[in-house]
């Protein structure tokens, strides 16, 4: 079926039943009949993306923000995206151990989120049911996002393949506002990645071996070794002070 259906109606034309009509189907259900496709209402309604959890002192979480990949997600019917990290506040877990349950909260005249949490796993009308947390009576614990596929993500940065030598500093600017949870760097002998690729962890400089990589919330950096003597790439797969790097980053 062409998409859309309806049409640009000209200064002074009636409208037609037919084409107020179209521009609701337009509208609901991508020109689709209602017998064929749920509205677009019913079919964001448990949308997510970009929520996740991690650690902060004092007995809190963090939904932490990307701007490649800002959290946003539905809560009753309103599209929310935060544009910064969101911060459980402190004081709200405390008491014997206990399950505690992760919500994100929207509150009427606002388009991002807050959080809170509770040991009930119900959630109210503003609250969407994001994750857990196990509170041992003294610690926060074993953090859970109910959000966050299983399945390892397309990463938030690629470099790219880049020509590598030895005694170089590489920074790779990642765009990603935060510096990255997993970095992983692999080592090719061939500019289009035809080659096995070789994960880069330690190279050698001089009679040490040292790790290459280093981060900050802007850029990467990847430091190989000082001599041309397996600085490059120092795996049983492969020894190379040359060849040709690429880095994956997610935030």
């Amino acid at each position: 079926m062409t998409y859309p259906l309806s049409s640009q109606v000209t200064a002074g034309q009636p409208t037609a039943a037919e084409h107020y009509n179209n521009l609701r189907k337009d509208a609901l259900n991508l020109g689709q009949a209602e017998s064929d496709a749920v509205n677009l209402g019913m079919f964001f309604k448990r949308f997510s993306n970009g929520i996740k959890l991690e650690y902060l002192p004092n007995h809190r979480v963090r939904v932490p923000h990307s701007s490649m990949n800002p959290p946003t997600l539905m809560i009753n019917g309103y599209m929310l995206q935060s544009d910064a990290n969101v911060d459980l506040p402190v004081g709200l877990i405390s008491g014997p151990a206990a399950m505690w349950y992760i919500f994100a909260v929207r509150s009427p005249g606002s388009s991002t989120f807050t959080l809170t949490a509770n040991t009930s796993a119900s959630e109210g009308s503003n609250h969407r049911l994001i994750g857990q947390a196990y509170w041992t009576g003294s610690a926060l614990i074993s953090a859970l996002s109910y959000l966050t596929p299983t399945s390892l993500l397309q990463a938030d940065y690629d470099s790219g393949w880049f020509a590598c030598t030895f005694n170089t500093i590489y920074t790779k600017a990642h765009g990603l506002g935060i510096c990255p949870r997993i970095i992983t760097l692999y080592h090719s002998t061939d500019s289009a990645g035809t080659s096995e690729w070789v994960r880069v962890t330690y190279v050698q400089s001089g009679i040490n071996l040292y790790e290459v990589i280093g981060c900050d919330s802007a850029n990467i950096y990847i430091q190989t070794g000082i001599t041309n003597e397996n600085a490059t790439c120092y795996s049983s797969r492969r020894v190379s002070s040359s060849g040709f790097y690429r880095v994956f980053a997610w935030a």
